[in-house]
This record gives structure tokens, C-alpha cells and sequence, in this order.
């Protein structure tokens, strides 16, 4: 099935919803992938699988490069002795990220489950992830793990003292992340399709306006979606118009906008969809996964299939300290990638 049939048959396919869940009950032969993170939430699925009695599974942890002090490395390892579970390790430079795909999926017998926890992980390692799952016919065996954090920086009153002094304005950014030191193209992410032709970006603005920044400057896009992320809580539904401003979205020329969930990964992937149909044969398209977690997810779905994509992403110059990221875990999400699995087999193939 050629790339542009393949984007008719997912528009087709009917995406089950994130399910809240208390815990799964691990096998020797399950493999779980996390971050050796210091956020509250990054280590909280494999607590409960732990306290739930798995044992003897194996844990995958994705050491960031560069290091950070607060990364709860040694409460990883108390989980895994705890656990009697078989621990190896990567190294994951954000700066220079090589895709850690190949070493995750071959250490999965076919007979376990892989196990995605992305509560900890960067939004190019999620897609990297994804996609590499739905291009080895891994899908079936393959679940996403999401904690929800409790709060998520920076607050309103934050941002509102930032808007309110200009001099002061770009130092929101620090909350999240500062500036940018280059934009990352990821070979296993790119593609030759259409070279030459107009540009189109697709874009999640974030609190780091130094990301955008870069990109409209690197990618010479002549024109632009912009995804507007819709909190998950009403309480933070600020956080959207003051997004935009920060970023100066208004000012940009040949731009559409749109408003998707950023906790609903289905709106993000049909959204993603209907931009391929609408100007995926006249347009390269360009796709910068700097928005929420599950929004990285659904981009991870769509470049797992549709290899004419272009993912690029603007790479963080520093990180604040660890007390500026989210605090507490408010509750856990887990979807089974099978049906990708069910569905891309079903007929022809479709990602030779």
C-alpha cells in the first residue's frame, strides 16, 4: 500500500482511548523502558508494578546525557533488587540523540511485552520509540505507560509577573527549558520525499519561544500549522493564550491554527491526518514534536507509516533545575498498541 493509501486506511482506523489504570502484573519475559529521571511521576508505574508483586522482569533505563545530580538513579536500582528484575542501560545524549530503538527492541523475547513509559521521557525519544515499534511490526506486543503529573510549571502567577515586566519576558522560558542548540534532524526520521517542494511546518508551541524561534529560522517554511495544546484540566487553560503570546504566533504570516487536547492523543493524530490530506501532495511536510507527551505519541503513529514525513526538533540548550519540572503523580494511563498491529496486517502491507 503506497503512502498516500496508507493515509486514507488511518483515517479509517478507530483509535482506542487512554485508560486510567491501577497497575499491570509483569512476566519474566515483559520488559519495561523508563528514565532514570528526578520527577516524582517518572518512576511511579514501576513502583506499582513492584508493590503489585512482578518479579524477574527486565527494566530498560535511558540514562540522560548530559547528567543531572537529582536523577533518582539509586531508588531505580532499589526497585530493581527489590524486584529481582534484570536491569541494563543506555545512554541518551538530548544533544546528539541517536535513536536506541534497535538496542530496546532486541532485548524483548516474542514471547513478552514491552512496556513504554513515557512519563519521564523527552517528546524526540517518544516518537524515536513509536515509530520504530509500528515499523517492526512490534505493535501487538507493545503498551504506552503515562503518568499525569499534579503540577505542572511554570504557575500563572509566574508567567503573569514575566508578561508584566518586559525586561524580565524571555526568562519564562527557564522553566522549561533555555534556548536552543540546534535543530536535530534524526536519519531513521527523515526522508527525501518531495525535496524541493514548498514547506509546510508543523508546529507545537511551548514555554521555550527560543524553540520556535529556530525553527522558523532553520526551516525556511513557507507556510505553517501551529497546534495549540488544550490542557487536560480546565485550571490550566491559561497556559494556551499565554503560549501563543509568548511565542508571537499572531505575527506569522501563512499560518493555520488549531486547538487539540494535549492529553487525547486521537486529536492530534486525526489532526495530523487531515493536514497530510489537505497538503501532503503539494507540500513537504515538517513536523517539530515539541508539544505534550501524547502528543509526541501521535506523531510517533503517523511517521511510523507514513515515511514521506520530516521530523526535525529543536534541541534544548540547557535544562532549570530539577524543582522547576512537575511535582507529584496524579493518576496513571495505559494504552496497548495492538490494534496497529491487527490493522496493518489486515490485507495489504503497509510499510514496505
Amino acid at each position: 500500500m503506497d503512502l498516500q493509501r496508507s493515509n486514507e486506511w488511518l483515517e479509517l482506523v478507530v483509535y482506542p482511548p487512554l485508560e486510567e489504570i491501577g497497575s499491570y502484573e509483569l512476566a519474566e519475559e515483559d520488559v519495561v523502558v523508563t528514565c532514570a529521571g528526578f520527577e516524582d511521576r517518572a518512576f511511579e508505574f514501576l513502583r506499582r508494578i513492584v508493590r503489585h508483586g512482578s518479579r524477574r522482569f527486565g527494566v530498560i533505563a535511558i540514562d540522560y546525557l548530559p547528567a543531572e545530580p537529582a536523577n533518582r538513579t539509586i531508588e531505580l536500582e532499589q526497585l530493581v533488587e527489590q524486584s529481582n528484575a534484570r536491569l541494563q542501560s543506555i545512554k541518551y545524549d538530548r544533544q546528539d540523540p541517536h535513536d536506541p530503538s534497535s538496542f530496546v527492541l532486541e532485548r524483548v523475547p516474542n514471547s513478552g511485552r514491552l512496556f513504554i513509559d513515557t512519563s519521564g521521557m523527552s517528546r524526540l525519544l517518544i516518537v524515536q520509540l513509536v515509530c520504530a515499534i509500528v515499523r517492526a511490526n512490534r505493535s501487538e506486543n507493545s503498551h504506552i505507560v503515562y503518568a499525569e503529573a499534579e503540577q505542572y510549571p511554570p504557575t500563572k502567577d509566574e508567567v503573569d509577573k514575566k508578561f508584566a515586566d518586559a525586561d524580565k519576558l524571555f526568562s519564562v522560558i527557564n522553566f522549561i527549558s533555555s534556548g536552543v542548540l540546534g535543530i536535530i534532524v534524526p536519519p531513521e526520521l527523515s526522508t527525501v520525499a518531495m525535496y524541493g517542494q514548498p514547506i509546510r511546518l508543523i508546529a507545537f508551541p511551548s514555554f521555550n519561544p527560543a524553540q520556535f524561534a529556530a525553527l522558523c529560522a532553520e526551516i525556511n517554511a513557507s507556510s505553517y500549522t501551529i497546534i495549540h495544546g488544550k490542557p487536560h484540566e480546565e485550571e490550566n487553560a491559561w497556559r494556551q493564550d499565554a503560549i501563543a503570546k509568548l511565542n508571537s504566533i499572531a505575527k506569522l504570516r501563512e499560518a493555520e491554527e488549531v486547538t487539540v487536547s494535549t492529553f487525547d492523543y486521537r486529536e492530534t493524530l486525526s489532526l495530523l491526518l487531515k493536514v497530510y490530506r489537505q497538503h501532503g501532495d503539494r507540500q513537504k511536510l515538517v513536523i517539530a514534536p515539541t508539544g505534550s507527551k501524547m502528543q509526541a505519541l501521535a506523531v510517533g503513529i503517523v511517521s511510523g507509516f507514513l515515511r514521506d514525513l520530516q521530523i526535525v526538533y529543536p534541541a534544548p540548550r540547557s535544562f532549570p533545575l530539577p524543582d522547576n519540572y512537575t511535582k507529584g503523580v496524579s493518576r496513571i494511563y495505559g494504552l496497548g498498541l495492538g490494534f496497529l498491529m491487527s490493522k496493518a496486517t489486515n490485507g495489504n502491507k503497509i510499510m514496505d
